[in-house]
């Protein structure tokens, strides 16, 4: 009995010590690793925001706001794309992701929101503009747009969070209970997520490195923070309220989605039009979650509607 009590002793501190243990072996956010990031770096309240604005300063303004886990590098294709239809693309790293900060904050739509209003502010882009944003970028656009209404000329919206729940009960569970639903996330969150990146490799990926920058994400310290983070701030409760205030305002809505996705299905354009019976919505029948990488021409299509002058390259 002792022996059992003694090996309990030790492992019981060790198991509880795992997930800390676990956050101290990734590496830092250095100047190191920032030295390779493409683009620049913009200094704002909460730390450094990372951005790419490519395109003629003419163009019509397109910003995109990537999803929970993914960064803007997701991105990359569909911004190619309408960069070659004479848009100018703005794209950006949420605290937590890719190459900015980590802050320690509650992470809500309110909290990216004003990352993103001092981001603009930053770089003097001031008028009306194109929002997307995917999954939960969804959330950020939808929010910006229903706080800012004259600086949102048109959002677009793929597979977007923020309209039904999509948290299964166990996740749904560690975001609600802080201290052991910290430890439970930071210690099964790792292995399931990277398992989850292999088998939802798709080959049709237009961002081919894509797969393994969401890996390497896994390598850096606070990104797992910054996840449940955003599960606990953005993804807890539906902006049933943002959206009907955006349909009375009259700003364009459209919502691309994809026919496979399993995270955010397409069933869930039925409550988005009884929120906004305006919002334009379509489906690419074959795409699954990551419709932004796997089928960037097919969006940046839907995206730019009759405004497309000549097919891609």
């Amino acid at each position: 009995m002792s022996y059992v009590l003694g090996a309990l002793g030790v492992a019981l501190p060790l198991l509880v010590a795992l997930p800390g243990i676990g956050e101290f072996r990734r590496r830092p956010l250095n100047d190191t690793y920032r030295s390779v990031a493409p683009g620049q770096f913009a200094r704002l309240s909460q730390g450094d925001t990372h951005y790419v604005l490519t395109g003629p300063e003419s163009g019509e303004l397109v910003v995109c706001i990537h999803g929970l886990t993914a960064p803007a590098a997701v991105f990359h294709a569909l911004a190619r794309h309408l960069v070659a239809q004479g848009k100018r693309v703005l794209i950006y790293d949420l605290y937590g992701r890719g190459y900015s900060a980590r802050p320690r904050a509650l992470q809500t739509p309110a909290f990216f929101t004003r990352q993103l209003h001092e981001l603009l502010a930053a770089l003097k882009l001031e008028g009306p503009m194109t929002l997307l944003g995917y999954s939960l970028g969804a959330m950020v656009a939808v929010q910006f747009a229903a706080e800012m209404p004259e600086r949102v000329s048109r959002l677009v919206l793929l597979a977007p969070a923020g309209i039904e729940s999509e948290l299964s009960p166990i996740v749904d569970w560690t975001a609600q209970n802080r201290g052991l639903g910290d430890w439970l996330f930071h210690l099964v969150f790792p292995k399931a997520h990277r398992q989850n990146v292999i088998e939802s490799s798709d080959t049709r990926s237009e961002v081919p490195e894509i797969d393994q920058l969401h890996l390497d994400e896994l390598d850096r310290r606070g990104y797992v923070r910054s996840v449940l983070s955003s599960l606990r701030g953005c993804l807890q409760e539906p902006q049933e309220a943002q959206h009907r205030r955006i349909a009375g305002l009259g700003i364009p809505v459209q919502a691309i989605w994809g026919g496979q996705d399993r995270m955010v299905p397409a069933g869930t354009m039925e409550q988005l039009a009884s929120w906004n019976p305006n919002v334009e919505q379509r489906l690419i029948e074959d795409a699954w979650h990551g419709l932004p990488h796997t089928h960037a021409r097919d969006v940046a299509r839907l995206v730019l509607g009759q405004e497309l002058a000549r097919e891609f390259g």
